[in-house]
């Protein structure tokens, strides 16, 4: 096995010192052959980073890049095995869609799938490198915020089916704009080969112009207009999900899913059509949406005491993904007294601050009750609040956590819907978890 972290290093491992902003793992390849590590890889000129003790029976692999290497050694394991891999790509929904797909697909295959938010150029060669004889498909998530990401991405995985879900404002600090997005997205459909399935959302223009250019198999998904896998008269019931009829070619079935919000069903069709190309029946994909559940962070609503219920959309935010959040959030609740905590949306780059401003606007109009706003862009967001409307008594800006939780403990009522949503970095899910600590589960 391999391990890239000296603290959880297993007896045999081969260790892979990586740097970080705040470590560097050579100043730990002592550590982690002291704990069992068979041998270590090592960057040029740091040979001498472990101390030259003496161990036995004990390697030092020497290489230009650590990081390269480890993908290198991804690649190199995953071509031993000839089972397909999809890969998922996008500005939202990515997590969501591999789990839906890996739902569906578990009821033929042994799936093997990205854990958490192994997508990057660590997370996905660890991945891969769990791939055993007994896997028969992969489905892999892939994300970036730099352009090159998703090209060596798609090396180390040569997936067979591949899917830009979507092409949204996200990761704009280091690409800029919304086609700068789109290239860096579009590099997972470079060098196709001519067997390479994609799966293609006709309803979002940027990813149809990718695919256009693209000579190979493909399969459509849309809610808007014709294409191989369709989604027809979708109702949206607030106690029980999101309901659909699932289009597959001539056949027709009627889908209900435990998630909240109608932006979940193209991810539902995305996961349909990459089940549909490996042969799975529309009963078999039927079964897998029905099963379902979305994992935490990402939609899930928690029921506490007082019949308070939490929309926990934790994981991570952009503008889109917040809209989108926001207008299934006050469908879901209805009548019920809504509360938003927001936290920063990070990576928006030179707009951040007016991104925030026009996102308060929004908010503004939505006829919540109390407004929690965490963060360096609070002002921003507060600021745009009031411009639409929502009266400055009703927000509360805060720079900490515990500040927004005890304004919570102290307007919160019985009956209430709260939406707490913000980038990965603002770790919001510490709000969910201090709801939860003070009124306590249902």
């Amino acid at each position: 096995g391999v391990s890239t972290d000296s603290r959880t290093v297993a007896e045999g491992n081969l260790f892979i010192p990586l740097k970080g902003e705040k470590f560097d793992g050579h100043d730990f390849i002592a550590e982690a052959l002291k704990k069992g590590a068979a041998g270590s890889l090592c960057a040029e000129g740091r040979e001498k980073c472990w101390g030259g003790e003496k161990l036995d029976q004990k390697f030092l692999l020497v290489v230009q890049d650590p990081l390269r290497a480890l993908g290198d050694l991804a690649h190199f394991w995953r071509n031993q095995f000839s089972l397909p891999v999809i890969a998922l790509t996008g500005s939202n929904g990515k997590t969501t869609t591999k789990e839906m797909a890996a739902a569906i697909l578990a009821n033929r295959f042994s799936v093997l799938k990205t854990e958490g938010n192994f997508n990057n150029l660590i997370g996905l060669p660890l991945t891969l490198l769990q791939l055993a004889p007994h896997h028969e498909v992969a489905v892999l998530e892939m994300g970036m915020n730099a352009f090159g990401e998703i090209r060596r991405l798609r090396e180390i995985a040569r997936p067979q089916i591949s899917a830009i879900l979507n092409i949204g404002q996200a990761h704009l600090e280091k690409l800029g704009g919304l086609e700068e997005v789109a290239r860096a997205k579009g590099e997972l459909w470079e060098e196709l080969r001519a067997e390479d399935w994609i799966v293609v959302n006709l309803d979002d223009p940027r990813v149809a112009a990718l695919a256009a250019r693209q000579n190979c198999p493909k399969k459509t998904y849309s809610i808007q207009q014709k294409a191989d896998v369709q989604a027809e008269n979708i109702l949206y019931r607030p106690e029980e999900g999101i309901g659909f009829v699932l289009k597959i070619g001539g056949q027709k079935e009627l889908v209900q899913m435990q998630v909240y919000g109608r932006h979940n069903v193209p991810n539902a069709l995305a996961a349909a059509a990459c089940a549909s190309i490996l042969g799975l029946s529309l009963e078999e994909i039927v079964s897998g949406l029905k099963a379902f559940h979305p994992p935490p962070g990402r939609g899930r609503i928690i029921t506490l005491k007082k019949n308070i219920r939490i929309w926990d959309d934790t994981y991570n935010a952009n503008p889109d993904s917040l809209r989108a959040s926001l207008t299934a959030f006050q469908e879901t609740k209805g009548a019920g007294r809504g509360l938003l905590v927001l936290g920063d949306m990070l990576e928006l780059g030179a707009a951040t601050s007016a991104q925030h401003q026009e996102m308060g606007r929004f908010i503004g109009r939505c006829g919540l009750a109390y407004l929690f706003f965490l963060g360096q862009q609070a002002p921003f967001l507060k600021r745009g609040a009031q411009e639409g409307g929502m009266p400055a008594e009703r927000i509360f800006v805060a720079d900490h956590h515990e500040g927004i939780l005890a304004k919570l403990r102290e307007v919160g009522q019985e009956n209430d819907w709260i939406m707490v949503k913000g980038s990965r970095l603002m770790k919001m899910e510490q709000i969910v978890q201090g709801l939860q600590d003070f009124w306590g589960a249902k």
